[in-house]
């Protein structure tokens, strides 16, 4: 059979697809709460020719289609949950949900990935070999996430998965996909630093340790971590994302907490990180008479796209979109993702899909009130895993 048969159903198919896309769109849940949206993707699997587990690590789905002869399995994962923020769009889709909102396209990479369940399912006949289609929860609740608890439930098991595949919608023109073989992606970890002093009035601070002036020089001694501690052909990001403390204005705080990240592309630069955020935060806390206490938190695993495999997509999707159309990024992103852990235990390549529309030029960022993604990314999300499965388990 050709690939044109199943671009067929793929048309067919679509505007059941957008459908599914738009009612996720607008009743979005955050992580660990995604019970309205696993229900709507059990809904379109409901009459399909796949064995379904649900409840996965909350409301995780693995959907398998299994074929009549033996082969490779592989698996497409999309994860459904959404961001805690106020949509800033006119869409009539909109989210209708005060305080979520899907702006990091999850609601694209679910819709997507039933879509390429009801497609494929549709050619069982000639399928040589497995596929799995993983919709996973929380994804965005780092440090721990949502692909952890679906593979400690076995999903990479039974049948065991060869190789795996993600996509996430991406502010590149529609039609493109970018991607980069070996280390793709940052490891993301969270720090959380108290500092704990003497509280007093402001007028009489001499009778008091303070926390603020404390926090300030750690949060300032912390940005010397990456400029003298490595390597200047090593790369990092030590990120101060929030600062709480003091009660009143004129007294003396005598506890401040902040909260941050860290990004980093190895094993061995976490290690260096991490032990001179403990001296950082012991030492500066202490010359201002305070006491420093660090938690870090390790979180996604840095992400690897296998070689052999990114060989493959560049061929297999380039003759979809054509090979122009292909980008292989110099540099991995400092993002983090939880696929990183699956790319740890099975060969895998993770993608970015373009879904930026000329109309919508600059709109398509990620984790921002006023994300917009265009559908046609929605189609070629569909395409990709479509092809990919033909290349793998059914030409």
């Amino acid at each position: 059979m050709q690939f044109s048969e199943i671009e067929q159903k793929i048309k067919e198919c679509m505007p059941a697809i957008i459908e599914l896309r738009r009612s996720v769109h607008a009743e979005p849940e955050l992580g660990n709460c995604e019970e309205k949206t696993a229900q709507k993707v059990l809904d379109r699997l409901s009459n399909l020719p796949v064995d379904v587990r649900s409840n996965i690590f909350g409301h995780g789905i693995l959907a398998t289609l299994s074929g009549k002869e033996q082969g490779k399995t592989i698996m497409f994962r999309g994860d459904m949950d959404a961001l805690p923020m106020n949509e800033d769009n006119d869409l009539w889709f909109k989210s209708t949900v005060p305080n979520v909102m899907h702006a990091c396209g999850h609601d694209m990479h679910t819709a997507a990935l039933a879509g390429a369940a009801m497609v494929l399912s549709q050619f069982k006949e000639q399928l040589k070999g497995n596929i799995k289609f993983m919709f996973q929860p929380a994804e965005e609740s780092s440090p721990v996430g949502g692909s952890r608890g679906m593979i400690a439930a076995g999903v990479l098991q039974n049948p065991k998965v060869d190789e795996a595949y993600g996509l996430h919608v991406y502010g590149i023109p529609c039609g493109q996909v970018t991607f980069r073989p070996g280390v793709a992606n940052s490891s993301s970890d969270r720090i959380t630093i108290e500092i704990i002093g003497k509280s007093s009035h402001g007028s009489f601070p001499n009778e008091g340790f303070d926390a603020i002036v404390a926090a300030a020089n750690v949060i300032t001694s912390i940005q010397t971590i990456v400029s003298r501690s490595l390597s200047p052909c090593e790369r990092a990001v030590i990120t101060i994302g929030t600062v709480h403390g003091g009660s009143r204005y004129n007294v003396i705080s005598d506890r401040v907490v902040l909260e941050g990240t860290v990004r980093s592309f190895s094993h061995e630069t976490v290690e260096i990180i991490k032990a001179r955020l403990h001296d950082i935060v012991e030492q500066a806390a202490a010359t201002y008479g305070c006491t420093g206490i660090l938690k870090y938190e390790s979180g996604y695993d840095f992400m690897y796209n296998d070689l052999q495999l990114s060989d493959f997509v560049q061929e297999s999707v380039g003759e979809l979109l054509g090979k122009e159309n292909i980008l292989i990024q110099a540099e991995p992103l400092p993002a983090g993702e939880d696929f990183s852990f699956i790319s740890k235990l099975v060969p895998s390549v993770f993608l970015w899909v373009g879904a930026e529309s000329a109309a919508h030029k600059g709109k398509c960022v990620l984790h921002n009130p006023t994300s917009i993604f265009d559908e046609q990314g929605l189609y070629e999300s569909v395409r990709i895993m479509c092809k990919i499965a033909y290349d793998k388990v059914i030409k």
